[in-house]
């Protein structure tokens, strides 16, 4: 039998149930700095086998005697967990899981202890499962992958297959992120190529994009060691485009429109895609509102050094790029694929094939789905800690037309 430490710094995340709230701060380290009585901390771990488990909590603080509410709703758990500065450890009892899935444990402090001292709560390092059977029945984010990705979620693809992949100039396709499923950090990617990547963004409570962005061919995740002969070059953007270089997940050419799109709506996504002179390919980006006009508008075109290549590899996904927000639930449609080759000829676009990234391939979340709709097209899920379906890698979606 093992004792399990699930880490709150890579499976936890924070709400609040006021109107505002003081945050705590989320860190590798855990849960610290928490003072405010109105703020959640939720955890999450996921159980493959039913049965009891007995949990404890290990702090690496206590600053004063706290009593916290330790709730698990599923399941009608409700523990008052009282530290002490005497303790590090506190056992919180035992639960009966009755099927398996994901188990969200809450964290709320309380204001019931008399004369209690000021400071913050406890910090809060790892929720220990202790003597579990089979070590491979919990699973969570752990300490030797990243918290940063962890935590975001898991992200998730469609791969387009074309009826032929020859010299594609045109690209189209629809994305409807329903009502409900728009939180911050949300991306739902319309078009996605060899050399790029165009969709919607929610960039934060006020603020949407439509972002296009072209890698360079020099691989580096820092713009400014691009060299000169292997920079994107801007060709032509929208009147109210914004230009950037980006790095990070590589570098390249950003643009983006800031637009107040909204969930419930199907946006209608164009790229093109033809070699040029000189070594370039040219690549250009369209977005159409259905309720504000019939034509599309001009994102950008860019100018790709030591290219000479059509779109390929063309596919959709669905991440969330906020860490904070990855315990919310996101879904994305994609509809209406459309696809026109360099003599103007409609290409068939015959199904899409299911993939994921690292996160859920080494099984650190479970949380992501996807399939198709023959009315809204094929769709994407991720994050929120749902109990997945059963999707597989490499599953091929067929849409039946109506």
């Amino acid at each position: 039998m093992t004792d399990i430490q699930i880490p709150f710094g890579w499976n936890a995340y924070q709400s609040c149930s006021a109107v505002s709230c003081s945050y705590s701060y989320i860190q590798e380290q855990g849960v610290s700095y928490w003072s405010d009585s109105n703020i959640i901390i939720s955890l999450f771990f996921y159980v493959a086998v039913a049965g009891a488990y007995d949990m404890s909590l290990l702090s690496d603080e206590v600053q004063r005697e706290a009593e916290v509410l330790v709730s698990i709703p599923s399941i009608q758990y409700n523990y008052y967990a009282r530290f002490n500065p005497d303790s590090l450890y506190l056992s919180i009892g035992s639960i009966q899981v009755k099927s398996p899935g994901y188990v969200h444990v809450y964290f709320k402090g309380t204001n019931s202890l008399v004369n209690r001292k000021a400071g913050d709560y406890p910090k809060l390092k790892s929720l220990v499962l202790s003597k579990v059977e089979n070590v491979n029945a919990i699973q969570y984010v752990n300490e030797d992958f990243s918290s940063y990705f962890g935590r975001r979620g898991p992200s998730v693809h469609l791969n387009y297959q074309l009826e032929s992949n020859y010299k594609i100039q045109q690209f189209y396709n629809e994305v409807t992120i329903p009502r409900f499923w728009d939180a911050v950090g949300t991306y739902a990617m319309a078009i996605g190529f060899s050399y790029g990547y165009f969709g919607m963004q929610v960039n934060s409570d006020s603020e949407r994009r439509i972002l296009f962005s072209v890698w360079s061919p020099q691989e580096t995740d820092d713009p400014s060691q691009v060299l000169q002969e292997n920079t994107v070059l801007l060709v032509s953007k929208g009147k109210n485009t914004v230009i950037n270089s980006f790095g990070n997940e590589g570098s390249g050419g950003q643009s983006y429109l800031v637009y107040p799109w909204v969930a419930g709506v199907a946006y209608k996504f164009k790229l093109e895609g033809k070699p040029s002179s000189n070594g370039y390919s040219i690549f250009s980006a369209y977005f159409n509102d259905p309720t504000k006009s019939e034509d599309y508008i001009l994102i950008a075109s860019w100018k790709r050094p030591k290219t000479q290549s059509y779109l390929n590899n063309l596919h959709s996904f669905l991440e969330n790029f906020s860490p904070e927000n990855g315990h919310i639930s996101r879904k994305a449609y994609f509809n209406n694929q459309k696809a026109i080759n360099y003599q103007s000829k409609e290409i068939k676009v015959l199904s899409a094939s299911f993939s994921y990234d690292e996160t859920a391939n080494q099984k650190q979340r479970l949380d992501y789905d996807g399939g198709v709709d023959d009315i809204n097209g094929y769709y994407l899920r991720n994050c929120g800690f749902f109990n997945k379906t059963s999707v597989q890698y490499g599953d091929q979606f067929i849409k039946n037309k109506l």
